[in-house]
């Protein structure tokens, strides 16, 4: 960290030094339902995502942060809220929502607590998420078999695409 003559702090952050959100445990794991568990292999959709953390505020929880996603081309997140306002904005691919198409360089708020989902488009998207918090969490509104079958269907359809070799570019792990 350096430190400006008015006293004012400036943090530099390095991509190589990201770390997954799950090892940072900024976020804390959503419940699911057990009968989505039972019904239904999640495993697949693991590997359509790649979420790190690339900016963690040390001011405590209502600090700053900045996360950095990356979803495979048909990645179908759940319907889902925060516990935190986010500022999305894509960087590159596609996002979807209902009939809205959002293509880099364009992206959205959301308040806290407000529902929402999206898919990745066709060649998959990469977006970064902007919070004033450090620590918050994520409910899954999906909470039954039938809701996740869509979710499921994606992934199955999609999944040796993500994992190909020469397949999308998906940014290595931390």
């Amino acid at each position: 960290m350096s430190t400006n003559q008015h006293g004012k702090a400036m943090v530099f952050y390095r991509t190589e030094d990201r770390v997954s959100l799950d090892d940072d445990g900024m976020m804390s794991p959503p419940a699911i339902d057990p009968s989505v568990f039972e019904a239904h292999d999640l495993g697949p959709i693991n590997d359509g995502s790649r979420v790190t953390v690339l900016f963690k505020g040390s001011g405590g929880p209502d600090a700053f942060s900045l996360v950095h996603a990356w979803f495979g081309p048909g990645y179908l997140l759940p319907r889902h809220s925060h516990s935190a306002d986010c500022l999305y904005y894509v960087v590159s691919g596609e996002i979807v929502m209902g009939n809205r198409v959002l293509k880099a360089g364009e992206g959205f708020f959301i308040e806290s607590d407000a529902v929402y989902a999206y898919s990745a488009g066709p060649e998959g998207a990469e977006v970064l998420e902007f919070r004033n918090s450090t620590s918050f969490d994520m409910k899954i509104a999906d909470q039954t078999p039938q809701r996740w079958q869509p979710i499921i269907d994606a992934a199955t359809a999609n999944h040796a695409a993500w994992v190909a070799p020469g397949g999308p570019a998906a940014p290595q792990p931390a």
